[in-house]
């Protein structure tokens, strides 16, 4: 009786899908790979292919989501990246590949060289695993750039999705951070678009040697600020930086491509050229002379509440505002210190008033014919008081604020 044949089919005779040269896979395997490892229902935004040969080897192949993930600013959230040795399925999450700020990738590393044993302990440890870090990083980074140079506008959905994130690598990645500041957009005061620096310093200002910002919670309560208005005045941009984590990372990053960043609610202020400086402060000179008893006595009477009171070249409309010490935190940074639970003492702001503006030559007018008086005190505090609820901030004591503005509006009115 003749044998029946049988023809036997390899169910498993494909390369694994990163082993595969791109040219051969088709672009639906890729997405169908990442919705199952990812498990997300869209397709990825970017798809990222490595390879690393010499003294170590591996494969990778790494994805760039169209959406954030729901946990991607939890700290149990996981960083996505399986590994494998020799083919072989080592970990599910393996943390020590990507640093914390790339946790949005999601994919496969494949490594020739390690052994199957590895642990958690080791590779915390490993040199290979160091270097498929670095080799990682600096491959994103580099197609983050292209991403930005070719296709703006797809990565400007990247940075909408995952840009606060990527901010996290300017303080805890000294070494990629001006690769990391190459690929930042920011809003400005320039237009409703966002901007990268690189765009900011080729519209700066002739003579303008900083690149100005302001830090805070919210967008258009910055861009009204007090301390604004001599920028919007003679049309110097200003970055507003309102995400929670540029208060931290501003203070850590000193400058990009030469120019320094500067707060513009911290420190004395310089605009224009040299000559234009030049004039300015001798302007300011004068009338610190004709206003210094007035400012002597408004110091002495706001003494537990502001560092000094000086005169201002950075207002044209308001007639104060509260700035800080060149050293001292702002108030953005003191608010994200006392979240963490750190005893963080409060610091003495400078008062700085408009000696162009009515209420304070009414106010030095008044002074210098009758001295001090309670009335005076009053509208000197409301003074104050106003330039705190003008930034935004809270006052002190509300209702020593809403009896002393009755007060004077009661006067007014008589």
């Amino acid at each position: 009786k003749a044998v029946e044949r049988q023809d036997l089919e390899t169910l498993n005779s494909m390369k694994a899908l990163w082993a595969r040269p791109e040219s051969e896979v088709d672009p639906k395997e890729y997405n169908d790979f990442y919705r199952r490892i990812a498990h997300d229902w869209q397709d990825p935004l970017k798809v990222i292919t490595m390879k690393g040969e010499g003294t170590f080897e591996f494969q990778a192949l790494l994805f760039i989501p169209a959406k954030a993930p729901f946990d991607l600013y939890m700290p149990e959230s996981q960083r996505g990246i399986q590994l494998y040795v020799k083919r072989v399925f080592i970990m599910d999450d393996c943390q020590e590949l990507v640093p914390p700020y790339l946790r949005f990738l999601r994919g496969v590393v494949d490594s020739s060289d390690l052994s199957l044993n590895i642990s958690r302990e080791i590779l915390q440890k490993d040199r290979q695993i160091k270097a498929i870090n670095k080799s990682i990083v600096r491959k994103v980074l580099s197609i983050l750039k292209n991403m930005l140079d070719e296709k703006p506008e797809e990565y400007r959905k990247f940075w909408q999705e995952f840009g606060k994130v990527l901010k996290e690598g300017l303080y805890n990645d000294p070494t990629n951070r001006e690769k990391i500041l190459d690929v930042m957009l920011a809003d400005s005061t320039y237009s409703t678009q966002l901007t990268t620096l690189k765009d900011y310093i080729a519209r700066m200002k002739e003579g303008q040697e900083d690149i100005y910002y302001i830090t805070g919670e919210n967008r258009e309560r910055l861009a009204k600020a007090p301390q604004m208005e001599v920028f919007k005045a003679k049309g110097v941009e200003v970055l507003i930086l309102s995400d929670p984590i540029d208060s931290v990372w501003v203070e850590m990053v000193s400058q990009y491509q030469g120019k320094k960043f500067k707060s513009v609610l911290r420190g004395a202020l310089e605009l224009g050229d040299e000559a234009e400086k030049k004039a300015a402060e001798e302007k300011l000179e004068n009338q610190r002379k004709d206003l210094a008893s007035m400012i002597a006595w408004m110091g002495s009477d706001l003494d537990s509440k502001v560092k000094e009171v000086r005169v201002s070249n950075r207002l044209t409309d308001s007639p104060a505002c509260l700035v800080s010490d060149e050293n001292d935190p702002t108030p953005s940074m003191e608010k994200i210190m006392k979240a963490m639970g750190q005893n963080f003492p409060a610091v003495k702001r400078v008062l700085e008033i408009n000696p162009e503006h009515a209420i304070i030559k009414r106010l030095h007018e008044l002074y210098s014919q009758n001295g001090d008086s309670e009335d005076l005190k009053s509208v000197v505090n409301l003074i104050y008081d106003q330039a705190v609820l003008a930034e935004g901030g809270e006052l002190a004591d509300p209702a020593s604020f809403s009896a002393s503005l009755s007060k004077v509006i009661s006067k007014a009115l008589d």
